[in-house]
């Protein structure tokens, strides 16, 4: 399905067919979502499947009893530190040698937190965590390796997200002064070059773009110019592959394509630089996230790879007497293999529809399509998150930055 005119008639319909998908996914005995049919009910996968729902504004569909056992379902993983674990989670299975017990820990409360709070259900308890003040945050930033930035900067949007999730849900506005020390942390680690991630490590443009997009959220949240938006703008397009999507020869990957078209829709909400070249990288975008609708509502990961033209012995041997096609595109063959979220629970055949996918493939139509819904004014039929965090986008505040910056800077020509 290719469509270059308004879509948005398009995404209303997908949005129904979406819901009616992720409450295939609840489990009635649990209380909890899985991540796909196969799977059991588990605290990420209702996490995944409940924001989903926010954002397609299906919580609605909810009686007040599946919301209540919802709620009770992801309260079940409530530790007394006041972070979240998973009765089922067992560290065999976790699937990455990469992800540390941690990172799982700090990943499940923060998005039990985001769906507790989607929910308009009472917050779970504060916690007592040791970068709670300016010194002990940046301390914390500093004793990441950033080795690999795109894995490493989740650790700096989890602990952005529990501030921000404390300062609003517990009324402790002060952990806002630390999410402002965090942003001039970040500011003295972006790249003028590329307007991305830039530590100590040289990494690829796919790894730093992928860190730099999970910072974006707060700079919104907190009315702060993201910097060098025009070098953000020309590194997405590079990575922009001709199939429309961000992800190598695999057409489709559910988080580098929903990261790319975040910080591209963030960027040109503030400049437009290449505006035309964005306007048309999104349209390419949209038709190849609509290519991994499923018939059931849910969307997948890939379903398709490319393979490339035959460069052997025998292609060189025609080649020689003006036989052998030259310049011949790669091959789609159907994609093979599973997909996963670092988790066994989370794991699911890479074409199959899953309840992260979903959510995520959503996101990004929206996103791609932002200028069409801002000029119709049309956002009744979805919900981006409220609380800084996945699935998060506020144009109004993204845009008021660029008035915040020039007030700053009329105040310093002037004295004022």
């Amino acid at each position: 399905m290719e469509i270059s005119s308004n879509l948005l008639p398009v995404l209303d319909i997908i949005n129904k067919k979406s819901t009616a998908y992720f409450l295939s996914l609840w489990d009635e005995s649990s209380g909890g979502f899985r991540f796909a049919s196969h799977q059991p009910a588990t605290l990420m996968a209702t996490a995944y499947s409940v924001l989903g729902l926010e954002f397609t504004g299906g919580l609605k569909h909810l009686s007040d009893e599946q919301e209540i056992a919802i709620a009770s379902f992801l309260r079940s993983g409530l530790q007394p530190d006041g972070t979240f674990c998973d009765p089922l989670f067992r560290s065999e299975d976790i699937l990455s040698q990469r992800h540390d017990l941690r990172y799982f820990q700090e990943e499940t409360t923060t998005f039990c937190q985001q769906a507790l709070d989607a929910l308009s259900a009472p917050p779970p308890p504060p916690r007592d965590f040791n970068w709670n003040t300016a010194d002990g945050l940046i301390s914390y930033f500093e004793s990441i390796p950033w080795q690999d930035p795109w894995l490493d900067s989740n650790r700096v949007m989890f602990a952005l997200s529990q501030l921000c999730h404390d300062a609003d849900r517990h009324g402790m506005p002060e952990l806002l002064n630390l999410v402002d020390v965090a942003l001039d942390w970040l500011d003295a680690h972006q790249s003028s070059k590329t307007g991305l991630w830039k530590g100590s490590h040289e990494v690829s443009l796919t790894n730093a773009m992928a860190a730099t997009f999970h910072f974006s959220f707060y700079y919104g949240s907190r009315r702060r110019q993201l910097h060098y938006v025009e070098p953000i703008i020309d590194s997405c397009l590079k990575l922009q592959q001709p199939h429309g999507l961000f992800s190598g020869k695999a057409i489709g990957q559910t988080c580098l394509d929903y990261d790319a078209l975040d910080l591209m829709a963030k960027a040109s909400l503030v400049t437009d630089y290449r505006s035309d070249e964005v306007q048309e990288s999104m349209r390419r975008a949209c038709n190849a996230l609509l290519r991994l609708f499923n018939p059931d509502g849910g969307f997948a990961n890939c379903k398709e790879r490319l393979i490339p033209s035959r460069k052997g012995r025998k292609a060189k041997f025609l080649g020689m007497f003006g036989l052998a096609k030259s310049g011949r595109s790669p091959t789609r063959v159907p994609a093979q293999g599973t997909y996963n979220v670092c988790w066994r629970l989370l794991t699911c055949d890479t074409a199959q529809s899953n309840a992260f996918s979903t959510w995520f493939r959503l996101l990004g139509l929206r996103l791609a399509t932002q200028q069409q819904w801002l000029n119709e004014d049309s956002t009744e039929s979805f919900t981006f998150r409220r609380l800084p965090f996945l699935g998060y986008h506020e144009p109004l505040a993204i845009t008021s930055t660029l008035q915040s910056s020039a007030e700053v800077i009329e105040a310093k020509l002037t004295g004022v």
